[in-house]
């Protein structure tokens, strides 16, 4: 069976976004090429020749299909990644231009399968930390090479987002060139490891009631609403790194507007959002209207999520369920609207609020099902 391998950049920080020239939502761009050498770049020609196709996502085949064409060809690099089969998951993509494209439509971890059942060589999948996950998720990935650049970027989409379960895996390879970027190459493992220490250190159950007296002490009662604009990275891509940090300056400006008219607590820009708390639901509901029809005339659709429940204060920033119920929601909501918990609904008050039932659905890492609404004015 062939094998498919996931060859990925990461800082130290966890961050896989715009290794090179691609739009960064804050300009932090090419944080990869800052550190590459000829040593590094031999080592990536190599591991490409080794391959017979290439797997990516939609969004990281649009960057590559927008650079690769007309790059130098160091090595020989640009040559082969032209030419070379690629297959890219979407099932939006209408048509690819690249050469020797194959569009990967329906399901992407079944599509992968089946390729990895055909005749022929090793898979490489670039970036694409979306489609990386999901096939991690269906244990399709037989080997990862994970090459670390040292240095803290701070924003950006991470590597690896949630999934369904634990996935171990075991160490097989390092490798370190002369800029002191590291590749660590991992196999799945059978099992998750254990040692004597699990036990050795497992809490008392004195320990965790001062834990948790703790714990309580910073506990309080709030609305948050999470926000983020809704195809940032196409939009970053078509407008450019200087238009977009503008545009993103504009949002951030109008965000503290709204909090502030809404008496919230902005809490924290989220790179292409925010995070706001507010100690009461209404206020938060006519925060995220104000704010989608103020962005929305920047050109910035938004969709927005609120809900109410417990929150962790701590040091300038908040968590625990609730806020992790919020940020569930908002996976929900399509461009221009704004999701609500029935909690939410139960609680808002205004004769011009209108809840619209979204039916129940389950919010991975919550547990129990969830009823959602979509709010709007009358």
């Amino acid at each position: 069976m062939r094998r498919l391998i996931a060859s990925e950049f990461v800082t130290l920080d966890g961050v896989m976004e715009a290794p090179g020239n691609d739009p960064h939502p804050e300009g932090r761009s090419a944080w990869a090429l800052k550190y590459t050498g000829q040593d590094q770049q031999r080592f990536k020609n190599d591991e490409l020749l080794e391959m017979d196709a290439i797997l990516l996502g939609r969004v990281t085949y649009e960057v590559f299909a927008a650079f690769w064409p007309t790059a130098p060809n160091d090595e020989g690099f640009a040559d082969r990644i032209n030419s070379i089969r690629k297959y890219v998951a979407s099932n939006t993509m209408k048509s690819a231009s690249w050469q020797n494209t194959v569009i990967l439509r329906g399901d992407a971890a079944e599509e992968v399968a089946r390729l990895k059942g055909e005749p022929g060589g090793d898979i490489i999948l670039y970036g694409s930390g979306r489609l990386l996950d999901s096939l991690i998720e269906r244990d399709l990935v037989d080997e990862l090479r994970v090459m670390v650049f040292p240095v803290i970027l701070g924003s950006g989409q991470r590597l690896f987002q949630d999934v369904a379960a634990t996935k171990p895996f075991r160490l097989v390879d390092t490798l370190t060139f002369g800029s002191g970027v590291t590749v660590l190459t991992y196999r799945p493992a059978e099992a998750v490891p254990t040692s004597t220490y699990v036990e050795r250190f497992a809490w008392t159950g004195e320990q965790m009631r001062s834990w948790e007296a703790a714990r309580d002490v910073d506990r309080v009662l709030a609305t948050v609403l999470f926000t983020d604009i809704v195809g940032s990275t196409e939009q970053a891509a078509a407008v450019g790194d200087r238009r977009w940090r503008e545009l993103l300056d504009r949002h951030d400006r109008a965000a503290r507007a709204e909090v502030d008219r809404s008496r919230g607590v902005l809490v924290k820009s989220t790179g292409d959002g925010i995070l706001a708390t507010f100690d009461a639901p209404t206020r938060a509901l006519r925060c995220a209207f104000g704010l989608s029809e103020a962005l929305g005339e920047l050109g910035l659709p938004i969709r927005a999520a609120v809900h109410t429940g417990e929150i962790e204060m701590r040091e300038g920033d908040v968590g625990g369920i609730g806020v992790h119920i919020a940020a569930r929601a908002l996976g929900e909501a399509g461009e221009r609207q704004v999701v609500v918990t029935r909690t939410v609904r139960d609680l808002a008050t205004g004769t011009d609020l209108v809840f619209s039932p979204l039916g129940s659905v389950g919010l991975r890492g919550v547990p129990g099902e969830w009823e959602l609404f979509s709010a709007s004015l009358s």
